[in-house]
């Protein structure tokens, strides 16, 4: 098992978003990605792939190469879990339920950030082989290597002791990527599913976006990505009606 994590935030950082696509068979996507944009001629100078991403989608053919990496996902026995942090100040959240009032913003922001992570990777662990390997894009919010080290602590080695006492780490491989590097590529899938969501929340203006995130929506037989949607629906119900795409919008 492979899996992919990112985060994207609106511009105006009202919206946290942490995505994680779990791939069983993530060789099979990967070339089968690589091939879909290579058919389509999506490809440099030097005969690399190009990058796609949600950001990029801005034109009639990146959304059609966005909407290839959308069909491998849909293709695939890969699937994608997302949590979603409303941040805006009419809300409840408040970073006090991560620190003492007198500690300085900056550590009770990374302190939530890295929280959220582990929460959205533990609630799937069930799904999750042993010694599998995690790929983290770029991080702005935690820096790179200290969220690989949190992450090492949690689900990976610990010494001569396996994380949480298990006989096998959840993950043996933690690291850093550039998605943009075409080994990589597979991250961007998991760029392009979470920026539906963020689409949907703050649907901005550019045409393509909002046709990307309405063809997430359709190909996966979503009606909605807002909360509305999702807060109201069982556990049950979601794991049983779409175990494909799921979005958890957190509470305190």
């Amino acid at each position: 098992m492979l899996t992919t994590f990112d985060e994207c935030y609106d511009s105006a950082h009202n919206y946290l978003i942490l995505g994680a696509l779990f791939n069983p068979r993530h060789k099979i996507i990967h070339r089968a990605f690589v091939k879909a944009k290579r058919d389509a001629g999506y490809v440099n100078p030097d005969g690399t792939v190009r990058e796609i991403k949600y950001a990029l989608c801005t034109n009639s053919k990146r959304y059609a190469i966005a909407k290839l990496a959308v069909d491998c996902f849909v293709n695939s026995d890969s699937f994608f879990r997302a949590v979603v942090v409303d941040q805006r100040p009419e809300t409840a959240f408040s970073l006090d339920y991560f620190g003492r009032r007198n500690e300085r913003k900056a550590i009770k922001e990374a302190r939530a950030y890295k929280k959220f992570c582990e929460l959205l990777l533990k609630a799937n662990l069930q799904d999750i082989q042993p010694n599998g390997l995690l790929y983290t894009d770029k991080l702005t919010r935690c820096k790179g290597d200290l969220f690989c080290q949190l992450i090492s602590e949690l689900f990976g080695t610990q010494g001569e002791e396996y994380s949480r006492g298990e006989g096998k780490p959840v993950f043996k491989h933690i690291a850093e990527v550039d998605t943009s590097l075409e080994e990589y590529h597979l991250g961007q899938i998991g760029d392009i599913l979470q920026g539906a969501i963020i689409n949907e929340l703050v649907p901005g203006l550019n045409r393509w976006k909002r046709k990307l995130r309405n063809y997430v929506k359709g190909q996966l037989n979503i009606p909605s990505l807002s909360a509305d949607f999702w807060a109201m629906l069982p556990k049950w119900y979601v794991n049983q009606k779409y175990p494909k795409y799921q979005v958890w919008y957190w509470g305190p």
